[in-house]
Formats: C-alpha cells, structure tokens, sequence
C-alpha cells in the first residue's frame, strides 16, 4: 500500500484536508492567526471527564474496520451502535474491551491504548498478538468488520499538559516510543496537531526494521510534509535494520536518554515514554540523570505499580491507607475478613498476599471481568451489599459510593459483594 493510500486511511483527514495542502506549498505555518481557535478547541479537552455523551460501564461498540499495521500488530476501529456519539478523550489515554472466550465461556477484559486521533468520531485500538496472550489472540482470530464488541469509556491520566500547550511560547513535547507503544504516542501528535502546529514535538521510535515497525510509513509521510514548516520532528532507531530500511538521518543501534538529550541539543520540555518497562525505566531514569525535570518524564506500565523515576504518581488521599506502613509493623487488618459473593453464594476468608477483593473471588472460580489488576481499567468494580473496603492508593477508575473496584479493594470486615 503507498504511503498516500495509508495517510488517507490514517487520523490525518482533517489536517490533510483543511491544513495540511497549505504546508506542503512551502508557506510557513500562522502561527498567530491559528493561535486564538487552536487553543479555544484545547481548553474544552482540560476535563474529558465532564463530557455530556461520557457513560459508565460497559457499552456496546461496533467494528467499522480492521487493518494490519504489521505482520503481529491489527488496528480495530470502533463506533457506535447506539447513535450516540462517543465522547473525547486525551491522547494517551486507553481503552477498556470486553470479549466472550468461547473455550471457557468467560468474559476477558482488558486494556489498550487508543491509537486514534481524539478529535475523530470513533475509537481505534492497535493489538500486538502476543503468544498466549487471551485477548489480543482472541482479537485477531475472532473479530472482523460488522462484529460488536463492549468497551468502557476512555481513562487514564497518560498524557500530555493540556494546560500547558496553551502557554503563549510552549516547551517542547517529546515523544518516546518503542515498537506497539507508538499507539498512544500517535494519539498525542494527533491531538498536538490540532491544537497548534507551532510547538517543538520530537517523535523518537524505536523499532527493530521497517517491516515490524507498525505505523511506520505515515509516520515518514507526516514527518516529510511537516518537518520544513513546523517544529514537528521524526527521529527512527532501527535496531537490526533490513536492507533499504534506512532513509538520511536514520540511526542505528538501541535508542538511550542520552541520545535523546544530544540530538534535542536541550532537556528542556515534557517526555512521554511508552514500551517494554525495561526500554521505559532506562529512558525515564537516564533523561533524569542528564538533567530533565523528573515532574516531566512520565509513563505508563498496564497492570504494574512501578516505583522507578518518571513512573505515574498516584495522588495520596485523606481515606487511603499508606500501604508501606502497613508492611513494615507486619500487621494487615484484611486478613481472615470474610468475603462472600451474594450471587455465586460462594465464601473465603481474605487471606496474606492478596493484592484485593479479585484474588478471593478467583480463588472460588467466581465470574469477575478484569483488565488492568491496578484499579484503573473499572472492568471488575461490583456492587458492596455489606461490609468496608479500604484502598492502598485511589482507583483511577470511576467508582460511586456502594460499589468497590474489587482488584486493589481489601476489607475492613467481613463484606458481601454482588457477583
């Protein structure tokens, strides 16, 4: 497929359309005359949380279409099925999908990056296969165009300073991505675009040759038409490159921090990083150690708490237990509390080394949905009939009053959960 074909099929319609043709004629891009509208659309994205056309739970979704980005990487692109539609979000945040597995009968959830543009009518995923991977095999050999699929509306809180980006004279963005953790990195250009055109955004992706590489092609094709007329700038890293890979300013080799540093010539501005949490604690921790700001460097592991520099800090709140302490008198009130499930009239005592409510409910071969294990997906929040619950960090997911985010709840008492 050529590369025009590709940009067509991609997010960049409206700027291609409208913007984009003005660009590629050489001129240099307005700045001030764009300044005023691009930053009235970017102060309605300071609260996606507040949307009217925002729901909770689950939500059905049809697939529009399927696309191959790679040999192992599919693109599925959701709309609605309802005539409602979907509501905004930042680019970086996820998605939160639900499947039946027909070999257990189970519902799986769990959690993607949107690789989409936040100003486009529908949702995009981009799935990796991964061997013995549940869901991301159940999506590639079971879903096609037509099919329906749940999700829950967009979350998480990976992404850029939208505040920030209105600033008269912005830092720059930086963008780092290895492999599948180009998705979220998509979605934030995207959106960058859209708001101003004039801000420094550098694109680093690592990627291992160009055909593993997914999005690669429209990546190069943007990066060609913008790089003469904007602060947008591309930088690749191929790892074991094929022949006719490389194209001039190209590297070779394993992309590190100091890199970085020495090719932005700064280490000033945001980074956003996103791939395997080897390849992000190596960023995080070496962009710190050459001089960024550690409140900038930020990203994001599904599932894992990570304690390293530039990891997600979590807000501490007055209701939230400090689980270090804890630990270290060795005392843990939600051992032995009784947990009863209402529905599957199933009961187990809490017991040492569970991480929640999740861990009992599994033990007893209860139906719980689950996704992210971290309290930010809401696949497994349930209804709380009976009892207290505590939380050694605040879910990021939405959770009203009666209800319990059953992966990170621990009891206080005994508590009867509906499910």
């Amino acid at each position: 497929m050529g590369s025009a074909d590709a940009i067509e099929e991609w997010e960049w319609k409206r700027l291609t359309r409208k913007r984009l043709p003005k660009l590629r004629s050489g001129k240099a891009f307005d700045a001030a005359s764009a300044r005023s509208v691009d930053q009235s659309a970017a102060a309605s994205k300071t609260d996606v949380t507040k949307h009217p056309n925002r729901w909770k739970g689950w939500r059905s979704a049809s697939v529009q279409s399927v696309k191959d980005e790679s040999p192992d990487c599919r693109s599925f692109v959701f709309v609605p099925t309802d005539g409602e539609p979907f509501p905004p979000f930042l680019g970086g945040q996820y998605l939160t999908v639900r499947l039946n597995d027909p070999s257990t009968g189970k519902n799986v959830s769990r959690c993607y990056s949107l690789s989409s543009g936040p100003d486009e009518p529908h949702y995009r995923i981009t799935v990796k296969r991964v061997p013995g991977g549940t869901m991301s095999n159940l999506l590639h050999d079971t879903i096609d165009v037509g099919d329906r699929i749940e999700i829950q509306a967009p979350k998480g809180k990976f992404h850029y300073s939208v505040e920030a980006s209105q600033s008269q004279s912005p830092e720059p963005l930086n963008l780092i991505a290895a492999g599948i953790g180009i998705t979220p990195m998509l979605s934030m250009l995207f959106q960058s675009l859209n708001e101003r055109m004039d801000r420094e955004v550098n694109l680093f992706y690592q990627v291992r040759n160009a055909v593993d590489a997914p999005f690669l092609a429209p990546i190069r094709e943007i990066a060609k038409m913008l790089e003469a007329t904007t602060g947008v700038r591309v930088h690749l890293w191929f790892s074991k490159p094929e022949d006719d890979d490389l194209r001039p300013g190209d590297s070779i080799g394993r992309l590190s921090a100091e890199q970085i540093v020495d090719r932005l010539g700064h280490h000033r501005g945001e980074y956003l990083i996103c791939g395997p949490d080897v390849f992000m604690n190596a960023i995080a921790e070496g962009l710190i150690d050459c001089g960024a700001s550690a409140n900038h460097v930020m990203f994001e592991s599904f599932g894992v708490k990570s304690k390293s520099a530039g990891a997600l800090a979590v807000p501490a709140c007055d209701s939230c237990v400090d689980e270090s302490d804890a630990n270290e008198t060795g005392s843990d009130d939600s051992i032995g509390c009784n947990v009863t499930f209402q529905t599957s009239e199933k009961s187990a005592s809490f017991e040492a080394g569970m991480d929640g409510l999740l861990d009992v409910a599994e033990s007893l071969d209860v139906d719980v949905d689950s996704g992210c294990r971290s309290g930010d997906c809401g696949a497994c929040v349930r209804r709380l009939l009976s009892g207290e619950v505590k939380y050694a960090e605040p879910p990021e997911c939405d959770v009203d009053e009666g209800e319990a985010v059953l992966c990170v709840a621990k009891p206080v008492s005994e508590v009867v959960v509906d499910a």
